[in-house]
């Protein structure tokens, strides 16, 4: 009894080893059958562990029929069993949302060195991986930053000398004329040009940020003022639905102005026949944030460019108006304040009558009393 006993005690005790380790942990056998799980696993997979035991481990966790055999997803497992000796991969896994595993996998072999088990071990890294993505995207723009700020310059010179001649020779040509059109086009195009110029150095030019307090509805009243009679133009009605009692947001009023007119411009440009632009302000649910957001009846934004829309040098405009640093320069300078900006899309398919796209800019809010 004692010797039983100590055995179960050892078990119990080795049991609550496993339990304890955050890692997910899984013993397979050599037909792919799961032998033992720990809490962890369970908890990920939602499942007790009398309805996994025994089943194949590519249908309990890929819902599978057969072994892996996903090209960029070496299995593991298949990878000890046929090798003897251990493998590390990188997964990547679509659930309610994408994650990265790092999986290692371990033999156990039996005397004459066969292997008849797979200790499988799964640690969730994803809080590591996009970390790291995020250095590395920053050190990308910090480059960028530079390369831009020196093409920039480089242009500025010819393209004075461009736009300095075009206007010499039109004073001298008669404004009837054909050459006087050509001529006028060139000016146009240059001054096209200079603007794009310009927008490479502010998305290049890292300004020393200082936090101000900011009257968000003035602010976006004022973006409105200027941009109203190009919106009735273009058969856009604006509709301004603004909580009055928001308090300030922290930010600075002339680079948050930038964000609005980056994100009505876009908004312009997907209603090429004309459509409704709504602009809110409230204070979201939990009374920290003031949210500004932007609904627009246009066409949705594509699927390739929804996970790359804030990225530099991304656009969904094909006629040459923009080169796609205004959605980038504007979720850099919302994020210098603490803030957050995102969007969402609804297609014809999904909802025919609120088909358009959202933009949401969510700020800080301070108060107002000093």
């Amino acid at each position: 009894m004692k010797i039983e006993d100590g055995m179960l005690e050892n078990k119990e005790f080795l049991k609550a080893i496993i339990d304890g380790i955050r890692d997910q942990i899984l013993v397979i056998d050599n037909q792919y059958r799961i032998e033992e799980v720990n809490e962890a696993l369970l908890n990920r997979i939602g499942k007790q562990k009398k309805e996994i035991i025994g089943k194949y481990c590519y249908k309990v966790l890929h819902d599978d029929d057969k072994p892996c055999h996903i090209l960029n997803h070496l299995c593991p497992v298949q990878e000890v069993l046929k090798t003897g000796k251990p493998c590390e991969v990188l997964h990547t896994h679509y659930e309610k949302q994408l994650s990265y595993y790092r999986v290692i996998a371990y033999p156990i072999l039996d005397k004459n060195g066969v292997v008849t088990r797979v200790i499988e071990m799964a640690r969730d890294i994803t809080k590591w991986k996009k970390r790291g993505d995020q250095i590395y995207h920053t050190q990308k723009l910090i480059f960028l930053g530079k390369l831009t700020a020196g093409l920039a310059h480089e242009l500025n010179n010819p393209l004075g000398v461009i736009l300095g001649f075009s206007d010499l020779l039109l004073e001298k040509t008669d404004p009837g004329s054909k050459n006087h059109q050509i001529l006028k086009t060139i000016e146009r195009q240059g001054l096209n040009c200079k603007r794009i110029v310009e927008d490479l150095l502010n998305f290049a030019r890292r300004p020393e940020t200082d936090s101000y307090s900011v009257d968000v509805n003035a602010s976006i009243n004022r973006v409105l003022s200027v941009v109203e009679d190009i919106l009735l133009r273009e058969q856009i009605v604006i509709v301004r639905n603004f909580d009055e009692e928001i308090p300030n947001a922290r930010g600075d009023s002339g680079r948050l102005q930038q964000v609005f007119i980056h994100i009505i411009t876009n908004a312009v440009l997907s209603m090429q026949e004309g459509g409704r632009l709504t602009v809110c302000t409230r204070l979201d649910n939990s009374g920290h944030n003031v949210e500004v957001i932007f609904n627009s009846t246009g066409d949705e934004i594509s699927k390739e460019y929804r996970d790359k829309i804030f990225g530099p040098f991304s656009t969904t405009i094909d006629d040459g108006a923009g080169i796609g640093i205004g959605l980038s320069a504007s979720h850099d300078i919302v994020a210098d304040y603490d803030g957050d900006i995102s969007f969402k899309t609804v297609t014809d398919e999904e909802d025919k009558d609120r088909k358009g796209s959202t933009f949401t800019v969510v700020l800080p809010a301070v108060s107002l009393e000093k």
